[in-house]
């Protein structure tokens, strides 16, 4: 019970635009907190995407709010959300919640208001558990990771494979791809 209290998202999603207006209607929210590295982009990468500068583009629009949460550096952080005009709180100290209600201080949000984007079971699950907002997990955008995330790997996967096992894991949803016609 402790495993899936504190370690099993609320969601389990194939990439970040899977939340896309509906979904976020849905859910009765009205922020994005979201990690940087490999969730938004590479970890290893300084550059957005045209997928990633569409999808803010859209959410913005539609009047959702994104902030970004993360445990690099605050060089990598502001460098990567300077260009995309996006706000962050960098060396967020994840899973501890400080980070998370740093952001919502930033917004003026409340936690039942946020949605909590990440692609580590250890920090941005756990955290946004102990904060009490909607944790969604993203599949990694890389396969590999920095050294340290190895790590949390090592350990994320072991818990996964217990939760799966007492089928107290979510399976990962996956975005419809439109079909082109000619």
């Amino acid at each position: 019970m402790v495993l899936k209290k504190f370690f099993s998202p609320d969601d389990f999603i194939e990439d970040y635009d899977f939340i896309d207006v509906e979904y976020m209607n849905m859910y009765n929210k009205k922020v994005i907190i979201s990690d940087l590295d490999n969730t938004l982009i590479s970890w290893d990468s300084k550059k957005d995407t045209k997928q990633l500068t569409r999808w803010l583009t859209k959410m913005k629009k539609a009047g959702f709010e994104i902030i970004v949460v993360s445990n690099n550096t605050e060089e990598r952080v502001r460098e990567f959300c300077d260009s995309l005009n996006l706000q962050y709180v960098a060396e967020a100290k994840k899973p501890l919640t400080t980070g998370f209600r740093k952001a919502l201080n930033k917004l003026n949000k409340k936690p039942e208001e946020a949605i909590i984007l990440g692609d580590q079971v250890l920090t941005d699950i756990l955290g946004a558990k102990n904060l009490g907002a909607m944790s969604v997990l993203v599949k990694p955008i890389s396969k590999t990771d920095a050294f340290k995330t190895r790590i949390n790997r090592f350990f994320e996967g072991h818990i996964i494979t217990i939760l799966k096992n007492r089928k107290q894991f979510p399976k990962m949803k996956f975005r419809r791809k439109k079909l082109e016609r000619n």
